[in-house]
């Protein structure tokens, strides 16, 4: 039995409902001055709304990218030609850089700092602990199971760690050197095939942990570009982000909206390779698959869990698959409105609808998960 376990912000929601956007987008205005609140709702499509707030950071990190690799060009002896050319003065640029720079670093420390002391077991086992039963009995019955998060939190590690051994799941790094920006904290590289090479055992129960959208843990030198993750433990003690952008790294996340832009870049395009083989290539497509608190509106991840749904549908040679989706929706008319929205992400036809009813639609959150689930 081969089963996908998607899980998206709504989970993390659930353990500490500051973990919102809309806290973290409160959290980052409430830290800026004016100029730079003007600044960011002019990349806005419209009036103050927080999916506009997303595609505003995502915008602003492209001008960023865009900037940064034109004056690439004009500090060169190419772009001092050019300057001379057009008679341009390029002495101001390289502080609009930093500038934007410094303001995409206060975003994403305002979600990084908000969340790094906010995953515990004990809160865990409070307020999700029905969730984490079924996930534990759900892996351990499973031939092969890939946990997919969306969300840069610890969440699924934590859970991980505290019912299995370190070396029972796989998460696509291996052991490197010692990092000296951090006291006994060893840096583990990020890359798939080295990985299976040097820790076999961590495959072998067929467990694997991808994080889509990167994590708290996960960091790239700026110098080297190499991609790496510390251990939980490091990151709880050693107070990183307290001055990360010192350090020569910055965070592997992906922040803000454009997210299907962004996923073009390892890790992320490695861990949608995954998932979307998991949903398409007939030898590695789920025979379940779940997803909790996922909102529906990433469009990479809409596209690969409607190609499974197609071929679950296809009047040849069908695979059907058991799927359950999870969500808060707590009255009529968002249970609607969400339902709704499955239906057109996923181009669901018409006669095979979602409903509010839906046996395979659960309404409770993530504990009212159970075995009980409908083919599609």
């Amino acid at each position: 039995m081969k089963r996908v376990v998607l899980t998206g912000n709504g989970l993390s929601v659930a353990l500490n409902s500051d973990f919102s956007l809309k806290s973290i987008t409160e959290r980052f205005f409430d830290r800026l001055d004016e100029s730079h609140r003007e600044f960011i709702k002019h990349h806005m499509k419209d009036n103050y709304s927080q999916l506009d707030f997303e595609e505003a950071i995502a915008s602003i990190e492209q001008v960023y990218d865009s900037l940064a690799h034109y004056n690439g060009f004009l500090v060169g002896e190419k772009g001092k030609n050019f300057l001379d050319a057009y008679k341009l003065n390029n002495s101001e640029f390289e502080h609009h850089i930093q500038a934007i720079q410094t303001m995409i670093h206060q975003y994403t420390s305002s979600i990084l700092d908000l969340i790094i002391d906010n995953v515990r077991q004990k809160d865990i086992s409070d307020k999700l602990q029905p969730f984490v039963d079924w996930l534990v009995d759900t892996i351990d019955t499973s031939e092969k199971i890939d946990l997919f998060t969306l969300n840069f939190d610890l969440l699924l590690e934590t859970i991980l760690l505290t019912y299995y051994p370190k070396d029972k799941f796989a998460d696509f790094h291996f052991t490197g050197k010692k990092w000296d920006a951090i006291d006994n904290g060893l840096q583990y590289y990020f890359d798939p095939d080295r990985s299976k090479q040097f820790h076999p055992i961590n495959y072998a129960n067929n467990v694997r942990l991808h994080h889509l959208h990167g994590s708290l843990s996960s960091f790239k030198d700026i110098k080297t570009g190499r991609l790496f993750k510390i251990t939980t433990e490091s990151l709880r003690s050693s107070n990183l982000y307290e001055n990360i952008f010192d350090k020569g790294v910055v965070p592997s996340i992906v922040t803000g909206g454009g997210k299907s832009l962004k996923v073009q870049q390892n890790p992320f395009h490695f861990y949608y390779n995954e998932f979307k083989k998991s949903m398409v290539i007939e030898d590695y497509i789920c025979d379940e698959l779940y997803i909790i608190g996922y909102s529906f509106r990433d469009e990479h991840i809409n596209k690969a869990i409607s190609n499974r749904c197609e071929i679950a549908r296809r009047k040849e040679n069908p695979k059907p698959f058991k799927i359950v989706i999870v969500d808060y929706a707590n009255d009529e008319a968002s249970k609607l409105e969400f339902v709704t929205r499955v239906n057109k992400a996923l181009k669901i036809p018409r006669k095979d609808y979602f409903q509010i009813d839906s046996e395979n639609i659960l309404f409770g959150g993530a504990n009212s998960i159970k075995a009980k689930e409908s083919i599609l």
